[in-house]
This record gives C-alpha cells, sequence and structure tokens, in this order.
C-alpha cells in the first residue's frame, strides 16, 4: 500500500471512530477511538526536523494536501494542545503527528454523550470511553466523567476510574450510576494532596475518618448522593481549606454538623435535601448561605454573612424576626415562602447594611387575615437599602375575585411611559437592557399569570412598541 493510501485509510478510521481492540493489545492515543487492528502506523516521540507536514494526502483532484508547522519543542506543542476543547484538540490529532502525540497527555478530558456521541447510538459509547481512557498515558488534570446512569456502562466504571483518578488531578466531576459506590481507595495520598475539586453525582460514598486529609480540596459538590450525615461529617473533617459546600438531593442526611476547624468555608448551598432537618453550622466565617427546604439552621451569631437566599414556608416572618440580631451584616437577601401564616411583626430591630432585597410570594396556603401592608415592616427596617424586588402578583390575582381590570406593566411606567402605536404621546429612550428585561417579564406574565386571572376580569399587558425599540439605546 502505498504511503498515500497508508494515510488516506488512517484518516478515514481515525475519523470513523473505530471499534476497540482488547486491552492487551496496544494503540495509538487517537483522538475517540483507537486505529483499528488493520493499521500498523506509527508515531515517533520526537521530531528533530525544521517543520512537520501536516494534512491529509488526499484531496479532490488527487494532489497531496501537506502543510507546514514550524518545529517546536514537544512540550510546547503540548501546552498549545492542552488549551484546545476536547473536541477542537482530538481533531488537530488527526492531522499533526505533534498533536497526535500530545494527546496521550491531554490534561482535560470531558467524556459524554454530547463530546462522543453527538450524532450515532449510545451502543458506541462505553467503547469510546474505554479506548480514549487506555490510550492516556500522562495525568489528567481535570477529569469530567458523565455515564448518565447509562447501565451498559456499569461494569467498567471501577476500571475507568483506577486508570484516570491518579496524583495530580486536580478536578475531578462525575456523574455515574445509581448503584454505583464511589470507593475510598481511589482518593489515594497522592490525589488527596492534588485535588481541588470534587463533583459527584448519582452514587453512593461513604467516606470514613480513616479516609485521610484531603489537603487541597476546596470545592465539595454533591449531587444526589448516597451519603450519611456522619459520613460526610467524616469527609469535612478532613478537608481543612474546603471553601464551598453545595448538597443537592441527598436523602440519607438527616442531621447536618459542619465543624468549626472549616476555617476556609464561606459558601454553603442545600437543596432539595427532603429528610434533612437540621443543619449546625459551627464554620466562623461563612459569608454566603442558599438554603430551599424546611430545615433549622443554627448559626450561632453569624457576624461575617453577607449574602442569604431562603426558600421555604413562613420564611417573611422567620426573617424578619430572627435575622436582623443573627446576621447584623448582611447586604443581600432573597426570600421566596408559598405560605405564611403569620403577620410580619413590626420590631425595632434593623437590617442596617442590608443593600439588595427579594422577596417572592408564591400563590400558596395564606391566612386569609394575612396582611401583605406588613412588608413593608422590611423597608423600614434596611436604612440602606439600595434596591427592593417585591413579586406578589400571583397572590393579588388570586385574591382579588371580583377585581374588574388589571394593568401590568413590563416597563415600570404605566400608560403614560408607552404610546402604544398612536401619536398622542411620547416614548421615551429607553436601554436594550430594559427592553430585554420588558420582554422576560411579559413572557413570565403569559406563562405564570394569564391563566390564573379571572375571566371578569380585564388584564392588560404594557410592552414596549415599536417606537420604543427604534429609541433604544446602548
Amino acid at each position: 500500500m502505498s504511503s498515500v493510501a497508508v494515510q488516506r485509510e488512517q484518516r478515514r478510521q481515525t475519523l470513523a471512530l473505530a471499534p476497540v481492540l482488547p486491552m492487551s493489545k496496544p494503540q495509538l492515543p487517537l483522538p475517540s477511538s483507537p486505529v483499528s487492528d488493520k493499521s500498523n502506523c506509527t508515531v515517533s516521540s520526537t521530531n528533530n526536523s525544521p517543520s512537520e507536514p501536516v494534512g491529509h494526502g488526499d484531496s479532490e483532484h488527487g494532489d497531496s494536501l501537506i502543510y507546514s508547522l514550524p518545529y517546536l519543542h514537544e512540550d510546547i506543542w503540548r501546552h498549545i494542545h492542552s488549551l484546545m476543547p476536547m473536541s477542537a484538540a482530538a481533531r488537530a490529532a488527526c492531522l499533526s503527528h505533534s498533536f497526535l502525540n500530545s494527546w496521550r497527555f491531554h490534561p482535560n478530558l470531558s467524556l459524554n454523550f454530547k463530546t462522543l456521541c453527538p450524532r450515532t447510538s449510545r451502543g458506541n459509547f462505553k467503547c469510546k470511553i474505554d479506548s480514549i481512557l487506555r490510550n492516556h498515558l500522562g495525568t489528567a488534570k481535570i477529569l469530567k466523567l458523565n455515564v448518565a446512569d447509562e447501565d451498559s456502562t456499569y461494569p467498567y466504571i471501577d476500571r475507568w476510574l483506577e486508570v484516570a483518578v491518579t496524583p495530580g488531578i486536580e478536578e475531578l466531576t462525575l456523574t455515574l450510576h445509581k448503584k454505583y459506590i464511589f470507593a475510598c481507595s481511589l482518593l489515594s495520598d497522592g490525589v488527596r494532596d492534588s485535588i481541588r475539586c470534587l463533583e459527584l453525582n448519582l452514587c453512593a460514598f461513604h467516606p470514613m475518618a480513616e479516609l485521610g486529609p484531603l489537603r487541597s480540596l476546596t470545592k465539595l459538590h454533591l449531587r444526589c448522593v448516597r451519603i450519611t450525615g456522619d459520613e460526610l461529617e467524616c469527609l469535612l473533617s478532613n478537608s481543612l481549606v474546603l471553601e464551598q459546600l453545595k448538597l443537592y438531593g441527598c436523602n440519607k442526611i438527616s442531621f447536618l454538623k459542619i465543624p468549626c476547624v472549616l476555617q476556609h468555608l464561606s459558601c454553603l448551598t442545600v437543596s432539595s435535601c427532603f429528610r434533612l432537618q437540621v443543619i449546625v453550622c459551627e464554620a466562623p466565617n461563612l459569608s454566603s448561605i442558599f438554603l430551599c427546604g424546611e430545615i433549622k439552621l443554627s448559626l450561632g451569631e453569624a457576624l461575617t454573612m453577607k449574602a442569604l437566599l431562603m426558600r421555604r414556608p413562613n420564611v417573611v416572618c422567620y426573617a424578619r424576626a430572627q435575622l436582623p440580631s443573627i446576621m447584623p451584616n448582611l447586604e443581600t437577601m432573597e426570600l421566596g415562602s408559598d405560605s405564611e401564616a403569620v403577620n410580619i411583626p413590626m420590631l425595632p430591630t434593623k437590617f442596617l447594611y442590608l443593600k439588595h432585597l427579594t422577596i417572592q410570594i408564591a400563590g400558596g396556603t395564606f391566612s386569609p387575615s394575612y396582611d401583605y401592608f406588613f412588608l413593608v415592616s422590611f423597608v423600614d427596617a434596611s436604612p440602606s437599602l439600595e434596591t427592593l424586588y417585591l413579586d406578589l402578583t400571583c397572590c393579588i390575582v388570586k385574591a382579588a375575585v371580583s377585581l374588574e381590570r388589571l394593568v401590568l406593566d413590563t416597563l415600570r411606567g404605566g400608560d403614560d411611559r408607552c404610546c402604544g402605536e398612536s401619536n398622542g404621546k411620547i416614548c421615551w429612550p429607553v436601554s436594550n437592557a430594559v427592553l430585554k428585561e420588558s420582554a422576560r417579564a411579559a413572557i413570565a406574565v403569559r406563562r405564570y399569570i394569564e391563566d390564573k386571572v379571572s375571566p371578569t376580569t380585564t388584564l392588560t399587558l404594557v410592552e414596549p412598541c415599536t417606537r420604543c425599540h427604534s429609541l433604544a439605546f446602548g
């Protein structure tokens, strides 16, 4: 076979993502799959020529399409290659021997259906992952593996992680299988030294005290992970530089204690952990909390707290009554509630530093005697307030059964703000950002409010007219 034919066959097999060979056979590290068993191409690890031929040696007219790249040291090629997105790096490896060599050592691996099987069936998915990880020779600094609970991948996950999770890895994001148990043995001493971000999704994880310290871990995200409160506390006690903790749908946890040794923890997010009843946080420097659910939160005196988002029943009353003394230095607060049984108390306590306040009250279960005007208590208590967002529309529509006319203005200016298509009024110039916000507001009205309006109520939605759009700036 001629050299041109060999190049053409190699390129065809590379781009076609040839089938995987057995584990015992050495392979070339091609972008998405190894070269098939019929190809015997080899690649030198060094290049002493002043330039390197690049191309596939084939063209529409039979001419050889060969280009030249300047000779650079192998480390430089690897660095350039490492800066490319994975899909671009794979394509480059199809055309250049230097890039093909560096593909073996590519530091960022993102393996999921979108990157590996954008147009093909899922049947090849596990084969492509197996091929890439078998041929990878260097240390992956970033590994993102998403098998999306695919049953065919379950028997291979252990082997893949044993190959890919090695000392030097810095970011590990795994979406695995509901039956899979993430083994603590994968977090060897070398891995615990290097890993900075650990994100586990859809698996079980049972760390114990003997795990050992994770000396560099700053971010821990767990989503739909089967882990108990005691196991998580053991993990946290071994993560002394942790800065960010996020928990979503971890329904084995009923009580969570965050130890005081987490001096660097600044951000805590907990959502959809339906069995979680109590969080006791002793971390002294927590500055932001995002909490969704009926969870009792024990913080002590949280003087460092700057930002708070809470969504749960009766949170508006709780925030006004309790938080000024617990979190006196809050600057940003967002409250969401679908049930308020008690009117907001009028208290002398204040949020002296609160600048941004959002209150969203959905159309849920409210006491018939609930007085929304008590919300003004937050304004009186916040002398530094700069922005206030108050969403009561659904509640008003639901309660005002005899309402005859409802006008919702997406431009915050009433009938005089926009002329519509008439000539009797003036449209004042507005920014493009305001127009975009107006469009989003109109979508929200049609999606969440329009069908709740009584048939006897006339709903008028005020939107920017064509003249408003023509006068827009910025």
